[in-house]
């Protein structure tokens, strides 16, 4: 049985404060997903729709809303500068604290800006960047916030949108508790780990937001490892 109800409101340690937190952990949940995202598909999922939405462009620009620690902007860096194709990325962070990390992290990437910002207030112009990615933040999110940060990107597109997140299942919240008790003994990963598939979409679900915040021609494709790619036209 694929379905289980959707876990609207519990949080996540990175919903929380913080303070809650201390900056070891942090470092070690942003480790672990970077981990996560290199083994379990995230990144070979990015370069394949990204390659797709700038074909036969030689300069583009992205932003990724929720950078983390940044690693999918390295992997877009390292993938641009193989195909040389010039690369701007600029990542952005609502903590200051994940931003500090980052910036540690893509010290050989002069391609990459790192800011601290709102996903739900970007703070540029329409249409400044050739493709937006969010990956694994939507389901942190209530669906008004998920709407309006969707809309957002939207706004700041010009050729379009890439959405990552999980796809809700039991299996794949038995897997992921399993990794996380075998692979890892940070407490935020063990905790958020499970619980994001439990907050995390059905297909149609991500298709109904993305539809509220008026984003039209999405497809939604199934990706190994329960992932789900929500992958649209720019405004």
């Amino acid at each position: 049985m694929s379905f289980i109800p959707r876990k609207r409101t519990t949080l996540e340690f990175l919903d929380l404060p913080p303070e809650v937190c201390t900056l070891e952990e942090l470092e070690g949940s942003l480790s672990d997903l970077r981990t996560v995202n290199r083994y379990l598909g995230d990144t070979r999922a990015l370069l394949k729709y990204l390659s797709r939405k700038v074909r036969g462009q030689r300069h583009i620009s992205v932003l990724d809303v929720a950078t983390g620690s940044a690693d999918l902007p390295v992997a877009i860096v390292e993938w641009a500068r193989k195909n040389a194709i010039g690369i701007k990325v600029t990542g952005i962070d609502l903590n200051s604290r994940t931003i500090d990390i980052a910036r540690g992290y893509t010290v050989a990437y002069p391609e990459i800006k790192l800011l601290v910002a709102d996903a739900l207030q970007l703070p540029f112009p329409d249409h400044s960047f050739d493709v937006v990615l969010c990956s694994k933040t939507l389901h942190h999110l209530k669906e008004p916030e998920a709407v309006r940060a969707m809309q957002e990107m939207l706004r700041v597109a010009r050729r379009g949108f890439i959405v990552m997140d999980l796809r809700r299942s039991w299996i794949a919240y038995a897997l992921i508790y399993l990794l996380t008790r075998i692979f890892t003994r940070n407490r935020m990963t063990r905790y958020d780990g499970p619980l994001s598939v439990l907050k995390a979409f059905t297909a149609g679900e991500l298709r109904e937001w993305a539809a509220k915040a008026g984003a039209t021609s999405v497809e939604v494709h199934r990706e190994p490892f329960w992932l789900l790619v929500l992958s649209g036209e720019g405004a």
